[in-house]
């Protein structure tokens, strides 16, 4: 799993990426008989996972967030931990044999001089492809807004990216800045593991939901809800929702969107709620600037942290990548899929049915899709 030494090797597919959407693209097209090399910047399988927080687990089940032809092991849980995903993503790669290139960034994609497809460059080789598929993901690049007089907190301030357990800050004031499923995780870590004080800066109230509704897990009903109209699935949320606790008196408000009319996916609450409601996590406004070192809110209120947390998201960072291919990307920097023939991207669309699940379904309709382009390639039977 080293890259070729090769100054230039050609492949019928080249992947950019071994994460989940990666490896089951490379899953289908070798169902297919179709070669592909995929192209990993890290040194391991999996390290997109490994490297995260240590609190997270999934939040979707098992049974429904594995890759195509391997289930999740039984005993990775219910809801596996993130070493737990790594370690299948890492056996899934070896039991199939997939020609997985570790440290081997792709730096560039570039339509192929004097051919039909491209050539996609790395520190150590060029490769010629006749199709790409960039599957990095909506996670590439923090996003880290830019806040008047935050240089002032210098090393104060980090970017959720980098936190890894709330033990390090324990006795400490902590500000937590956006409240999506991350920043939400990282908070309830915070109090549990002996932060002094943890606030949480709020723009924008979203909706929350329990991982298990009764015992079922929410991402099955967001499969069932699906298919129906997004303002009925979301009123029905909504009646769900008032059947909970009343978050308005700890500064939560309704929602100020619906995850189905938004398509975008809620808050899954795994003790976020119950530390609010015990009063371990105060609900701020959103964060206005720095000011001496303080943080400022949109209310006019203040308030100094040993440290912030900003759990404000990430771009897919495909900008530089695909610099030669301008109509790959749209203007916010996500993929315009189906701009640029024999271009292809899988695990970029937000999902409330488990995104986990989508790039199994994904990696199906793109294999077959690459068998009919390619053209030389038969389909076998079933799915």
């Amino acid at each position: 799993m080293t890259a070729p030494d090769a100054e230039v090797e050609r492949a019928p597919v080249v992947i950019i990426g071994a994460g989940a959407a990666g490896l089951a693209a490379a899953a289908e097209l070798q169902r297919r008989d179709i070669r592909s090399v995929v192209l990993e910047a890290s040194d391991a399988i999996g390290s997109s996972w490994a490297t995260r927080y240590e609190r997270l687990h999934l939040h979707t089940h098992r049974l429904l967030s594995g890759l195509p032809g391997r289930r999740v092991p039984r005993a990775a849980g219910r809801y596996p931990s993130k070493d737990a995903y790594a370690a299948y993503l890492a056996d899934y790669a070896a039991a199939l044999g997939l020609d997985v290139r570790l440290g081997c960034a792709a730096t560039s994609v570039t339509p192929a001089v004097g051919a039909t497809g491209f050539a996609v460059s790395t520190p150590a080789a060029r490769l010629r492809a006749r199709a790409v598929v960039v599957a990095t993901g909506l996670y590439g690049t923090p996003l880290l807004p830019h806040w008047p007089g935050a240089e002032e907190l210098g090393a104060r301030l980090t970017h959720a990216s980098a936190y890894r357990s709330g033990s390090a800050h324990a006795g400490t004031r902590v500000l937590v800045v956006g409240v999506g499923n991350t920043g939400a995780e990282l908070a309830t870590d915070l109090v549990e593991q002996g932060a002094a004080h943890v606030s949480v800066a709020v723009r924008t109230v979203p909706p929350i939901s329990p991982r298990d509704i009764a015992g079922v897990p929410s991402q099955l009903f967001g499969l069932a809800l699906s298919s129906v109209p997004p303002t009925w699935a979301d009123g029905l949320q909504s009646g769900l929702r008032r059947l909970g606790p009343d978050l308005r008196p700890y500064g939560l408000a309704p929602p100020g969107w619906g995850a189905f009319g938004d398509h975008r996916p809620p808050v899954i609450d795994v003790g976020f709620v119950q530390q609010v409601r015990a009063g371990m996590l105060e609900v701020r406004p959103a964060l206005s600037h720095f000011d001496g070192g303080d943080a400022v809110f949109a209310d006019g209120s203040r308030a100094r942290f040993d440290a912030v947390v900003a759990a404000t998201g990430y771009t897919p960072g495909l900008t530089q990548l695909l610099a030669e291919l301008p109509d790959a990307l749209r203007g916010d920097g996500t993929p315009a899929s189906g701009a640029t023939h024999g271009l292809h991207f899988l695990g970029f669309t937000p999902t409330l049915r488990g995104q986990l699940l989508e790039i199994n379904r994904g990696a199906r309709r793109l294999a077959r899709t690459l068998a009919r382009e390619l053209g030389d390639v038969e389909e076998p039977g079933g799915e």
